[in-house]
């Protein structure tokens, strides 16, 4: 077992399993904190040319977590058996070999027909003409490293699978660095470099991608990290990979394409609105990205403890890592209740952007410590193994408690805010589904 390793004793007391956990769950909470940093860089920097360049950038990066989901048929089998072989004692190595193999050719494709494919959902999913051209600026370098970036992720998922949450953290923080700063430069055409605008975001985005994977190059050949690699490609494991990854590929191939769905029900009352929505979304992350980060370490959490048939470990520290990101998500809410214009003015200074975007803020504030535990849940029955059950919980309770309620009833209410209460309500029944599914499966075991 690694130094890194998270098997839990259920005797310990909670303020050490609460503490082991954020060690294992700050670096990822971190990372993906420089990723929203990142990402609201995009729309700040963009902010400056027109509401509907605000519109495109965030309804393309909305749009590429439809792409990227196919990066969780590599991302989470390659986590998941990671954190399993680690726990069980066994070479991981094979499973990432296999996870960078599959990320490069799903991703190939991409390259060619990805910027076709992400303009004309985003055009029939509502998007005006206006917003659809500068968004095909945007993407253009973006499926230009696409390749670079799914290859990039399964590296990602190795590391955080074996425990060592540190080393992505700083492969993050050179890539936010490289995507602010081009971004920065090729937008506005500084010190010399062309002004693309629009176009130069996404060059921002592809230049951090290379940037990450050269910097996980230089740990392997320097430090052999994340760990020593025998070459060797085992066809058991990749049947394996794809028993599990599909199963979260889909879902959130399915949940993005239905969000983007969702999206295009806002996308209808204008530019200003869709702006609002993309700012609202921003302010938000902040807090989803702690849910997310939090989410990515009960995978391994309870990869691992399941790998070592730990399973009352498993149960005490997927219980405790809940409760705690639900109090911490549950603050966040709080201070987006009190201050949504505050928080708004940050990427935007139009008035009417930044009243749509307060309702949205103070609507999804609500719901926030049930995201922590949805995110929690559907974690650690990954880690299990367990891939299925959070395709058809996401799935059919996206459809049925926010998309299709939302479309009858702006038939009667035509208002934004109809589809925002739907959504809030949606994840704090999803919320229940996933803690009763857990619930389930946990007793099987113990």
């Amino acid at each position: 077992m690694p130094n890194n390793g998270i098997i839990l004793d259920p005797s310990e007391s909670k303020l050490k399993v609460i503490s082991r956990v954020f060690r294992l769950a700050m670096p990822i909470i971190f990372s993906n904190l420089l990723y929203t940093v990142e990402s609201a860089f995009s729309i700040i920097l963009v902010s400056g040319l027109s509401a509907t360049a605000v519109a495109a950038v965030g309804y393309s990066a909305s749009m590429l977590w439809f792409i990227y989901s196919l990066m969780a048929l590599a991302y989470t089998g390659t986590s998941v058996l990671v954190a399993q072989r680690v726990g069980a004692g066994k070479d991981p190595s094979p499973v990432l070999l296999w996870g960078i193999l599959l990320s490069v050719l799903i991703a190939l494709p991409l390259t060619f027909f990805g910027e076709d494919l992400v303009s004309y959902l985003m055009h029939n999913f509502g998007a005006s003409q206006s917003v659809v051209m500068l968004a095909r600026e945007y993407l253009k370098p973006v499926f230009l490293f696409i390749t670079v970036g799914f290859a990039t992720n399964a590296l990602y998922a190795g590391y955080n699978g074996y425990g060592d949450t540190k080393t992505p953290f700083k492969v993050a923080l050179l890539m936010n660095l490289v995507n602010i700063g081009s971004a920065y430069l090729l937008i506005y055409g500084k010190f010399g470099f062309p002004r693309l605008e629009v176009a130069g975001a996404g060059w921002g985005v592809a230049l951090s991608e290379l940037a990450g994977m050269l910097f996980y190059l230089f740990m392997y050949i320097r430090y052999k990290k994340p760990f020593p690699i025998s070459f060797r490609l085992d066809k058991s494991i990749a049947l394996q990979m794809l028993r599990i990854g599909l199963p979260t590929a889909l879902e959130r191939a399915f949940t993005s394409l239905s969000f983007n769905v969702f999206v295009g029900l806002v996308a209808q009352f204008g530019d200003k609105v869709l702006a609002a929505h993309q700012v609202g979304l921003r302010v938000e992350s902040a807090s989803f990205m702690i849910g997310f980060g939090m989410m990515i370490a009960s995978t391994t959490l309870s990869g691992q403890n399941y790998g070592a048939k730990n399973f009352r470990g498993l149960d005490y520290g997927v219980r405790l890592c809940a409760h705690t990101t639900a109090l911490i998500m549950g603050i966040i809410g709080f201070f987006l209740l009190l201050f949504p214009e505050q928080f708004s003015l940050i990427f935007t200074r139009d008035k009417e952007v930044i009243q749509y975007a307060s309702y949205y803020l103070i609507i999804v504030a609500l719901s926030q410590p049930q995201m922590a535990y949805a995110s929690i849940f559907s974690g650690s029955l990954k880690g299990m193994g367990k891939t299925h059950i959070p395709l058809v919980v996401n799935l059919s309770s996206f459809w049925i408690f926010r998309i299709l309620p939302s479309m009858l009833v702006l038939k009667l209410i035509p208002n934004p805010i109809v589809p925002w209460v739907f959504m809030s309500l949606e994840t704090t029944l999803r919320a229940i589904i996933f803690y009763r599914a857990y619930k389930k499966e946990i007793k099987k075991v113990l």
